[in-house]
């Protein structure tokens, strides 16, 4: 998940010197890695609103809720009807003039309201695009000048840059964090601000105590207490800074807290001291069950995966989340208690989502922050706190530290970075970059350094890291283009992965459209077609933490996945379907750690096989059609030794139109008639439809040593017909393999062209014939040797099948 974070360049500028454009830093920062996603120029828009003394206010005189404003801007009064209702005489409040056009496009003219001539337009900050506020007039510090350009009076140009992070760089979710960025890149020196305050309150002890019951949630607490706080709204520039990065000002301690999270990438949360019962802190587990409603009023049902904080008596924050509305900051609210903390990421997470909940405060805590930032961001909020809303500080803060940080030292190898990047930077350049992102390096012996990475980058823990820093900071453009180094000579493919291209060309080419389903399936189809317990239909690979039932498991056949796309065409009216797929099936392997993977081959036609047209009528798919695409496809890929036969039991074929088929006497699949149950439970029983399924590891060994190139036959070949009759349960493949058998390498082709079962046949006969090819390769045949063969075969048909001599 990527997080979109608005920067103020004005405030980017407060730590670190630029003196490039705004589009320029935006370049740089993407070629970074940090990609900025749009570049928006604000406050520029307000020519012709200017600062205005309200001379005098006199009630409208056709108008209740309005008035009549005296105002004096500059060389030149203005007599502004206006219905705010903050409006006193001798304040100073940003007039449009006649002219002006405002953010929303509206142009300020000469008019008439009620009865009463108006010149100009005092103005809200929502009407000048500054904040979201509306309740009244926008009132000036009074030291303005009057006449002074409202943009140049409150320094409103500048540029937000609105930056897409990556998941890994929470430390940049901060402006700080961005400037440091830039300070790296271009060697500036990164200005940190300061925080010094005075502590005038009670020693911290007295007031409030934190214990963690939960040190693995909560590696580190620190809070500090302020008494005597004015919760009022917040001064203009802190409000406008909050506004430009999309966050809505609530009161000044409040959006103290979020400034300094906005400034450091620290969440903070102040809690009404008051509020707090036995005024002490705790960090626990929530109970199952427990109950607890949110600042936005929502109330949540909690669970021991919620790590809460707790006063003395009962919860008042979800920790990482959102605070409590039972301690919240109100306008009365008098001493407050502001926490800093760092809570583990995984259990933020996992509270978080089990409740439905997103805040910028969470977004940090689950992607990790500074864990020695705690303390620091704390007294910068306390510091701003004491400028804004007045009050005591407590002396001293405590900081409840049971996780302290250990710094990771890692070891980056010179000439392995540079062979990875394709450079040729010594070790000292390499130590520059480092130590500008504030990584601490030293040389150790040979050409590596140590390198430890500052506790802000948690991202930052191999040495494949340290290499991307460095070619971020060096720049993808300086790293010289070069082509990849190249053995010479081809390097052969594994067999099946030449054969699975062969195949899907030759299944394209007979009008078949290849697919692609998922891996992961559901294990039911071994349920449908009543696989049994040995069957490695059951021997399923299961994923874990899957996304339902239909995904547990890795498919053990592509049978399934090809159904369902059978399904889905057909319940969109598609029923005349040539599909195959080429995938892997994954079988469990007992007890090793990984399966066996195996590339499999499946194949679907259904539907009308030939459409009707003038010279040929309609005809369906049947089970010669499907076998002539298995036959045209082996022989494509030079095999010619195809055998089939009746007893390939398979319960997703019906068993009286189906067949395995051979090659070279090796079983490498089957074919046939979807069975009525399985065609039932995928609710296709209407559609006549046909498979292929066959193994490819198989049949990649027998095509690999059959290959080769046969040169066109130089001699004559010797045609020979054969009719015989026999049982009807003797299968007309058997005759085939006989043929073969007796001709050896002279017999060139066997073709079954006839098949007869009518009135001359006596019951439970067929007659079965055949066209012989021979040939030989080395000479021409002579009749008396074919003969000799053709006799022979005749003899072992009818003593093998029990059948006879078919008479002319």
């Amino acid at each position: 998940m990527e997080i979109f974070m608005k920067v103020s360049l004005n405030w980017i500028k407060e730590y670190v010197k630029l003196e490039v454009e705004a589009d320029e830093l935006s370049d740089m920062l993407t070629m970074a890695g940090l990609e900025v996603e749009s570049v928006e120029r604000v406050g520029h828009c307000l020519g012709g609103v200017i600062a205005g003394r309200i001379l005098e206010v006199f009630p409208h005189p056709n108008a209740q809720r309005l008035k009549i404003c005296k105002v004096s801007a500059g060389d030149r009064e203005y007599r502004v009807v206006c219905g705010a209702p903050n409006m006193q005489a001798g304040q100073i409040a940003p007039i449009a003039i006649p002219g002006a056009k405002l953010p929303n496009g509206m142009e300020v003219k000469e008019v008439v309201i009620r009865g009463e001539k108006s010149v100009g337009m005092l103005l809200a900050e929502d009407e000048m695009a500054l904040s979201d506020d509306h309740s009244g007039l926008m009132i000036l510090p009074s030291g303005i000048k009057e006449g002074t350009a409202i943009a140049s009076a409150l320094s409103l140009e500048d540029w937000v840059l609105d930056i897409c992070l990556t998941p890994n760089r929470s430390d940049c979710a901060s402006v700080i964090g961005i400037a440091r960025e830039i300070a790296a890149l271009t060697g500036r020196k990164l200005m940190m601000p300061e925080h010094s305050y005075a502590e005038e309150g009670a020693p911290i002890g007295e007031l409030t105590s934190v214990i963690i019951h939960d040190p693995s949630g909560c590696r580190r607490y620190a809070a500090g207490v302020v008494s005597g706080v004015r919760p009022e709204p917040s001064p203009f520039w802190m409000r406008y800074r909050l506004h430009l990065s999309g966050i809505r000002s609530i009161n000044s301690v409040v959006d103290v807290t979020n400034y300094v999270m906005l400034e450091t990438g620290q969440p903070l949360h102040a809690f009404d001291y008051d509020r707090l019962g036995e005024n002490r802190i705790q960090v626990r587990r929530a109970e199952d069950g427990e109950s607890f409603t949110t600042l936005d009023g929502k109330t949540h049902q909690l669970s021991s995966g919620n790590l809460m904080i707790c006063d003395g008596l009962r919860s008042v924050a979800l920790a990482g989340v959102m605070g409590g509305l039972n301690s919240e900051i109100s306008p009365d609210t008098k001493n407050i208690l502001l926490e800093s903390a760092y809570f583990d990421p995984v259990t933020i997470r996992r509270g978080a989502k089990a409740l439905g909940v997103s805040t910028e405060a969470s977004y940090r805590f689950e992607r990790g922050i500074d864990l020695e930032n705690v303390a620091q961001a704390l007294k910068r909020a306390l510091g701003l706190i004491r400028e804004l809303a007045g009050g005591k500080i407590a002396a001293g803060i405590i900081d409840n530290y049971p996780g302290p940080y250990i710094p990771l030292e890692l070891k980056l190898r010179v000439p392995k970075t540079n062979r990875y990047l394709g450079t040729e930077l010594s070790s000292d350049e390499m130590a520059d970059i480092l130590n500008r992102l504030e990584m601490k390096v030293e040389k150790t012996e040979g050409d590596e350094l140590s390198v430890v990475p500052p506790s802000f980058r948690v991202d930052i823990t191999r040495e494949v890291d340290l290499t991307e820093e460095i070619a971020r900071i060096y720049g993808y453009g300086n790293i010289p283009v070069s082509t990849p180094a190249i053995s010479s000579g081809e390097t052969a493919l594994e067999p099946v992965m030449t054969l699975k291209e062969r195949i899907s060309a030759m299944m394209v080419a007979m009008g078949y459209s290849e697919i692609i389903t998922y891996s992961f399936t559901s294990p039911q189809y071994s349920e449908l077609v009543k696989a049994d317990d040995s069957s490695e239909l059951r021997a399923f690979v299961r994923i874990k933490n899957p996304l339902s039932v239909e995904q547990s498991v890795m498919r053990t056949s592509l049978v399934a996945g090809l159904l369902g796309t059978v399904q889905s065409n057909y319940f969109h009216g598609e029923k005349d379907l040539r599909l195959f797929e080429i995938g892997k099936v994954f079988i469990a392997a007992g007890d090793e750690p990984l399966p066996f993977e195996r590339y499999h081959f499946c194949a679907a036609l259904a539907g009308s096989y030939q459409k009707k047209t003038w010279f040929s009528e309609e005809r369906e798919a049947d089970f010669f059609d499907v076998k002539g695409t298995v036959e045209t496809l082996l022989r494509g890929l030079g095999v010619h030794q195809i055998s089939f036969t009746g007893n390939a039991c398979d319960p997703a074929y019906d068993p009286q139109v189906s067949a395995g088929f051979m090659v070279n006497k090796l079983t490498v699949g089957r074919i046939g008639k979807v069975s009525n149950s399985l065609a039932k439970a995928y609710d296709i029983e209407g559609l006549p439809l046909y498979l292929i399924d066959m193994d490819l590891g198989a049949l990649a060994g027998v095509v690999e040593k059959g290959a080769g190139f046969n040169p066109p036959p130089r001699f004559p070949a010797v045609l020979r017909d054969i009719s015989i009759i026999v049982d009807k349960g003797v299968y007309s493949e058997k005759i085939a393999d006989i043929i073969r058998e007796e001709g050896g390498d002279m017999v060139e082709s066997v073709a079954l062209f006839d098949l007869y079962e009518g009135k001359q046949m006596a019951p439970g006969e067929k007659a079965l014939a055949y066209r012989i090819c021979y040939r030989s390769r080395e000479t021409t045949l002579e009749g008396g040797k074919v003969n000799l063969i053709y006799d022979a075969t005749i003899r072992r048909i009818v003593m093998e099948t029990g059948g006879r001599l078919r008479e002319a």
